[in-house]
């Protein structure tokens, strides 16, 4: 029992780090029209955004919350890929139970994204203070990151993590032959 449990807790760490992985990858590779907003959430630092007219006050106070959760997640990220490749070496074992749980996450991710305008909402209250993220939808914000971008992310994150753990799932069946 100790055992199964310390694979859960370790497959949950690699799990960790290949979702941090493909967001990463995506942030810096899937972009809006607005890729000056982008260059100050991923490059810059906080006082360039300062400067710009093209936001109002409170969208610039969102996007600065925003650039820091970007940096948080992205420490978070180092970390895990660290410890998780420590754990391959040491501990193969865990992808078989790593595999289970990143599918079954995937499926309870897409069962989420048939109500995304509701589960955006909610996510943005555990991420966000309240009433720091509500825009109009002829704000420059919402015009430069308009709903629909958020639900093609989460689109492709779905596929190319599925097809992560279909691989790897497919690798741990030919190698029990």
């Amino acid at each position: 029992m100790v055992k199964k449990l310390f694979y859960f807790f370790l497959s949950i760490l690699i799990l960790i780090s290949i979702y941090l992985s493909l967001f990463e990858l995506l942030i810096h590779t899937f972009k809006t029209p607005c890729d000056a907003t982008w260059t100050y959430l991923l490059k810059q630092q906080y006082i360039s955004l300062i400067d710009s007219d093209m936001f109002t006050i409170y969208e610039k106070r969102h996007l600065l919350d925003v650039k820091r959760l970007l940096e948080t997640t992205q420490r978070i990220w180092i970390v895990s890929i660290t410890l998780s490749l420590i754990i391959l070496y040491f501990f193969r074992k865990s992808i078989k139970i790593m595999t289970k749980i990143g599918i079954s996450i995937n499926l309870l991710l897409l069962l989420f994204s048939f109500n995304f305008l509701n589960n955006f909402k909610l996510l943005h209250t555990f991420l966000f203070q309240e009433s720091t993220w509500s825009f109009s939808k002829s704000s420059s914000l919402i015009q430069c990151f308009p709903l629909e971008y958020f639900q093609s992310f989460l689109t492709l994150f779905l596929l190319l993590s599925s097809l992560i753990f279909i691989f790897l799932f497919w690798i741990k069946i030919e190698n029990n032959k």
